[in-house]
């Protein structure tokens, strides 16, 4: 090989360089800016998700509940239906599941327009007469039962009042009045009522269905009254009264 001048070394040298330049930038653009694009959107994807904070968990709100809570609440299944009495042609039956049943206590509504029940057999229940009030013997019954327990409607028919049940003065939750159907002289009046965990009051002119309509559930006056039917009882005597009484109607009633 023959020996090169310095001009040609110099050249040589120079063109050299220039292709180390191009092979350098060609890395650059076809390894490391692909590799650094990549990891800017990475870096990019992450303080979305954690919100710049590092904690890497998204923040994505409130979840709403698939069933609201009335849905919740509103899902017990009705009781088998019990006749625990009749009057003429008027079945009343049981406003709480049999199992939660304490004891059935009839007597006399203290309202002269009471009307009389024939209480149903192979029912637990003590009878008497309340020689101190007035009006049709075995017109109420009170039914007992735990505080909390869910309240159905005793008779099919309709609602045609609802208004506070009060104690001495002071509500105490609600007194509903029922007309069966077919029947619009008598009333069926159900207290020792409150309304259930979501709120709700039966709406007047509703129509409700014996043993399926939920009214409430009983409500808890251990607090401020002692009733009868404790005598019949382990417990506070908390219950369900249901009265039928005679209602006024046509023109002016």
């Amino acid at each position: 090989m023959p020996h090169l001048t310095r001009d040609e070394l110099s050249w040589r040298r120079a063109l050299r360089r220039q292709t180390d330049r191009h092979e350098s930038s060609h890395v650059l653009r076809t390894v490391v800016a692909p590799a650094v694009l990549a990891v800017a959107v990475i870096v990019a994807i992450v303080f979305a998700v954690t919100g710049g904070d590092g904690s890497g968990s998204a923040s994505v709100g409130p979840v709403a509940s698939p069933v609201p809570p009335s849905g919740i609440t509103a899902a017990a299944t009705a009781p088998q239906r019990v006749v625990m009495a009749r009057s003429g042609r008027l079945e009343v039956v049981l406003p709480v599941a049999e199992k939660q049943v304490t004891a059935v206590y009839f007597r006399t509504a203290g309202d002269p327009g009471g009307i009389a029940m024939t209480p149903a057999s192979g029912l637990p229940r003590a009878v008497t007469q309340d020689e101190s009030t007035t009006g049709a013997p075995l017109s109420a019954v009170d039914v007992g039962a735990p505080a909390g327990s869910v309240v159905y409607s005793p008779v099919d028919g309709v609602v045609t009042a609802v208004s506070p049940y009060r104690v001495l003065g002071s509500p105490e939750g609600l007194s509903i009045v029922l007309t069966p159907s077919g029947m619009p002289d008598v009333a069926v009046n159900v207290t020792h009522v409150e309304p259930g965990p979501d709120g709700a009051v039966p709406r007047v002119g509703s129509a409700v269905g014996a043993g399926r309509t939920v009214l409430g559930r009983v409500r808890d006056l251990s607090r401020v009254e002692t009733p009868a039917i404790t005598r019949y009882t382990n417990d506070a005597g908390n219950h369900v009264t249901v009265e039928l009484l005679r209602q006024a109607t046509g023109p002016g009633a």
